[in-house]
């Protein structure tokens, strides 16, 4: 081979770097998907586990009545199974009504209170409140922020005018409440910030485009012209409720 025909040495470093940054982005990918899924595993199987030993009685008295112990098994996982998905749907019946809710936040508090378990507890309790309670309907409007310094500029989206005690305190009643939401999964995190209006710039997008705009990284704009993420790909960030949720609204 000719020196002429050889690649020049920058193109041929762009093609390792490009090489480096898809492996980069498969590895991140990988750990983004299997991570979570483990600790879906993990704690279902926990808690099917706990059915498990409960009936382990029944089981045993299944065997002293020769029946086959895979059949004994198989019935008693099964049950346990069906028993988890009841108690889910009960609690979850029992927490619509106002009985229920003081219920479980008596229960929260006695759970809170045990040392070690209580602040493992709460902060999975919290972070389930957040991605119950975070909808695109809590959002007014789309706005544009600049922050975190100067001459950048964040996505957020307006929930309500800011508490008049909030105002008060800052000597500024035009303070309005925003949410800033971290891509790609804004029910995941994100701040929570007032800021006054004169800091907060309209944007021509809906809730909706807003919201589709954080969770695919910014590749799905509105009035964009690229072509955006699948609705597979839009599962794998942030979850399927909300792919589906946007594939709906389009």
């Amino acid at each position: 081979m000719s020196a002429d025909s050889m690649p020049p040495p920058d193109r041929v470093q762009e093609a390792g770097e490009n090489a480096y940054a898809k492996v980069r982005e498969a590895a991140l990918t990988g750990v983004a998907v299997i991570i979570p899924l483990l600790i879906t595993i993990y704690v279902l199987t926990a808690a099917i586990g706990v059915f498990e030993d409960m009936l382990r009685p029944v089981r045993e008295a299944m065997l002293q009545a020769d029946v086959a112990p895979f059949a004994s098994t198989l019935l008693i996982e099964l049950t346990a199974v069906v028993l988890l998905v009841a108690v889910i749907f009960a609690v979850g019946f029992t927490a619509s009504f106002s009985y229920g809710q003081k219920a479980i936040a008596y229960f929260d508090k006695l759970v809170e209170r045990v040392p070690g378990i209580g602040a493992v507890y709460k902060s999975f309790r919290q972070m389930s409140d957040v991605m119950l309670e975070s909808d695109a309907n809590n959002f007014q409007e789309v706005k544009l922020v600049e922050y975190p310094h100067e001459g950048t500029y964040t996505l957020g989206f307006e929930t309500t005018r800011t508490p008049k005690p909030l105002r008060n305190a800052a000597s500024d009643d035009t303070l309005r409440t925003l949410f800033l939401p971290l891509a790609p999964n804004p029910v995941m995190g994100g701040f929570l910030a007032h800021i006054p209006e004169e800091r907060i710039m309209d944007v021509d997008m809906t809730v909706e485009e807003g919201m589709r705009a954080v969770v695919t990284t910014g590749v799905a704009v509105a009035g964009d012209d690229t072509e955006g993420l699948s609705q597979e790909e839009l599962s794998r960030l942030t979850g399927s409720d909300m792919a589906d949720a946007l594939s709906d609204d389009e």
